[in-house]
């Protein structure tokens, strides 16, 4: 019987950190968009990032909460009241017209995700089997992301504009109302149970203060430097400052928490240099499969200093190649496989204790980061979560670039990252390991 719920338990993971990411990385979008303004389009698409940092904030601050109130009804409750709230969101939204501000159902809908993020991190990661399936689903959802184009402010200009828009309805009406219900059931079984999570004297603020400084920092920074990306002055500028706000964040935590903060501050740098602007709908359940082979590898072998070097390494030869002319569908293929079974292994292989860290680890990674802006020459020359490919929306930044500075970049932040990871090691105690049949009998239920 607890194998079983356990496994149900997992599924709702999964799926409620899938619809969460997808609510944080994608614009909201409607069979009716096509008829909006280009006035409302330009806000929607100026507004996304900050949308993100805020739902990204939220989540790691409803964690927080929850983990302090210790008691499954704040966990579960929260990610019921964020699913909630994002179920309303698009009801409205498609009962709605071109009338409606799409700017504030997105900053809705980023809000909600991350309070679904947060409630249901503290509400099911107490086993292996479940940290599992909120892993993937939350590194699953930037990979379906990615092969979910929607339509483009360009389109909007064009006279046939309704014939060229392509509404995706990300996350899907169906898979929000199915989430809804696993929530749901969630929070009625556990309604009762207290310990969800260990205490801390060094929570409930740290992971707060971590995630502000760092999600701020990293907006400004990625931001400011789509204006200046031509100085190499202000490019080791930005750098230095996320390396710095990467380790004041990672030495915030508890013990040596902040090993996954610097493992997702690399991820997310070589990820943005790296990752493909666009991928064919069918990659998309063979990279997750990767991604899931890579949390389990990370479970089995941790070793988070091999990883930062792996993405050193897969930084430095692209950064060599990246003027190399053909072959490139097979280096795009290469180049996914790879960021899809590293991303699963910095996840698998870094254990933090307490359950707000892994929050605001998955919020890095969503979260723009300013190696991306140094792809991106978008249309009005703002800063957006977006790139302009084929005439469409993608969740990834911008478009394969040829220039290798983008490369240089993340080879620069992932160094910073290792020595982070030195110093971290130096400065904090081993946190102390649990067997697995511990770490999931201690969330055991009566």
């Amino acid at each position: 019987m607890r194998t079983s719920y356990g496994v149900v338990e997992t599924v709702t993971a999964c799926l409620a950190t899938l619809v969460a990411g997808l609510s944080l990385l994608l614009p909201i979008d409607f069979a009716w968009t096509a008829d909006t303004t280009t006035l409302q389009l330009g806000l929607l698409a100026y507004s996304l990032p900050r949308a993100i940092a805020a739902g990204a904030l939220v989540g790691v601050i409803v964690a927080v909460m929850a983990t302090t109130v210790n008691h499954a009804l704040a966990a579960w409750g929260s990610a019921l009241c964020g699913i909630t709230i994002m179920l309303i969101n698009h009801l409205i939204g498609h009962r709605g017209d071109p009338g409606v501000s799409l700017p504030t159902l997105n900053f809705i809908d980023s809000l909600s995700g991350g309070i679904l993020l947060g409630g249901i991190a503290v509400a099911v990661l107490h086993g292996r089997m479940q940290v599992f399936g909120w892993t993937l689903g939350g590194l699953g959802s930037v990979v379906i992301g990615a092969a979910m184009p929607t339509g483009h402010i360009d389109e909007v200009l064009e006279a046939a504009r309704p014939m060229h828009w392509t509404a995706t309805d990300s996350p899907p009406l169906w898979l929000i109302e199915l989430t809804v219900a696993l929530v749901a059931l969630g929070t009625l079984v556990n309604r009762r149970r207290a310990g969800v999570e260990r205490r801390s004297v060094e929570l409930p603020m740290a992971p707060i203060l971590a995630g502000l400084l760092f999600v701020t920092i990293t907006l400004f920074g990625a931001e400011w430097l789509t204006r200046r990306a031509d100085d190499t002055a202000d490019i080791a500028l930005a750098v230095a400052a996320i390396v710095v706000a990467g380790l004041i964040a990672a030495m915030l935590l508890p013990r040596r928490d902040g090993t996954l903060i610097l493992l997702a501050v690399s991820l997310s740098a070589v990820g943005g240099a790296l990752m493909p602007a666009w991928l064919p709908g069918w990659a998309a359940a063979p990279l997750v499969v990767l991604t899931g082979f890579g949390i389990l590898l990370g479970f089995r072998r941790p070793a988070p200093m091999a990883t930062l070097v792996l993405l050193a390494m897969l930084a430095l030869g692209n950064a060599l190649t990246a003027a190399a002319v053909g072959h490139e569908r097979t280096r795009a293929a290469t180049i996914s496989v790879l960021l899809a079974v590293l991303a699963g292994y910095c996840f698998g292989g870094a254990a933090p204790r307490y359950n707000p860290t892994r929050v605001l680890g998955l919020s890095i990674v969503f979260v723009p980061s300013i190696v991306p802006a140094l792809r991106d020459r978008v249309s009005r020359g703002d800063f957006t979560n977006v790139t302009v490919e084929g005439g469409h929306w993608y969740v990834c930044q911008v478009p394969m670039a040829s220039s290798p500075i983008p490369s240089w970049t993340a080879l620069a932040v992932t160094t910073g990252c290792i020595v982070g990871l030195i110093a971290l090691r130096r400065w904090r105690t081993p946190t102390p390991s649990r067997k697995p049949e511990a770490a999931e009998s201690s969330g055991e239920r009566e």
